[in-house]
């Protein structure tokens, strides 16, 4: 018997308005009523995830940056964060000055972005670069800095840094991160082309999952995992079910013990309804 469901938000939880239906929010308190948990696992950080948990009524632990941090959604008391050392963002950041790339380093509440060239910004993909963009970015928590040295000297905590540019170039990084002292961090290049997520050991979403399961005192096995994108994958494969979305990449449906139909068809709470409320 299932007792916990850990769900992605974009692509999942939210449509593609980025609103959560009312049938999904009555069916999470449904669950929470009959004694189940129901709670969020995102790649996106806290100030970015705590509306949607809000909205959708999740006050438990929940997981944020990938998993990197656990948070108490009503406090904001970070439970657990998996922080990159200073030596690891010196060498990260090292790695790739004077490359043309796109750097933006995650402290858990704002997105620090730059790049050298304007044409770099093209991988800043959620921010179209108009007045308007720029107003609704900063508001979202994101900074925009100047150059590589006030980039070095953003303040800890650090839980990801995400480079991106072209392959050859990303490649070259890649390769010049592993020379040194590597061994405690993760960097993963298969979530998107032409660029690296890299976060502490642990910080991906099936850990992320496995520290909330310790936390409420639940099995994986008793797990549900509902996602949508190559980041959830991980995930769905460490729970006791993984569920793709219907609108999920064919890998992640491939991969997966379930399909639920879309985020535009209520298909995380018919998940829900289907696997903890057995209706």
């Amino acid at each position: 018997m299932y007792k916990l469901a850990v769900l992605d938000i974009d692509g999942t939880l939210i449509d593609n308005k980025g609103n959560i239906s009312k049938k999904t929010i009555q069916t999470i308190a449904n669950v929470n009523q009959s004694g189940g948990i129901v709670t969020i696992c995102t790649g996106r950080n806290i100030r970015k995830a705590l509306p949607v948990a809000k909205k959708a009524g999740i006050k438990v632990a929940m997981g944020c940056i990938d998993g990197a941090v656990l948070i108490e959604p009503e406090t904001e008391n970070i439970i657990e964060g998996l922080e990159l050392s200073q030596y690891e963002i010196d060498l990260i950041l090292s790695s790739a000055q004077g490359k043309e790339v796109f750097t933006e380093i995650n402290t858990g509440y704002i997105y620090h972005k730059f790049a050298e060239n304007e044409k770099e910004y093209r991988y800043d993909i959620f921010n179209k670069r108009t007045p308007l963009g720029r107003i609704k970015s900063y508001m979202g928590g994101v900074r925009y800095i100047k150059n590589w040295q006030n980039l070095k000297e953003i303040s800890s905590p650090i839980y990801q840094i995400v480079i991106a540019g072209k392959s050859d170039v990303i490649s070259e990084i890649k390769d010049t991160i592993q020379q040194g002292d590597c061994s405690k961090i993760d960097i993963r290049e298969h979530l998107w082309d032409k660029y690296l997520f890299i976060n502490k050991k642990g910080g991906n979403k099936a850990s992320g999952v496995e520290r909330l399961c310790k936390h409420f005192g639940i099995a994986m096995e008793q797990t549900i995992a509902i996602g949508d994108d190559r980041n959830d994958i991980d995930m769905l494969e460490k729970a006791g079910l993984g569920i793709a979305m219907g609108n999920a990449h064919e890998d992640i449906k491939k991969i997966s013990g379930y399909v639920t139909a879309s985020n535009q068809e209520d298909g995380v709470a018919l998940a829900l309804e289907k696997f903890l409320l057995k209706k």
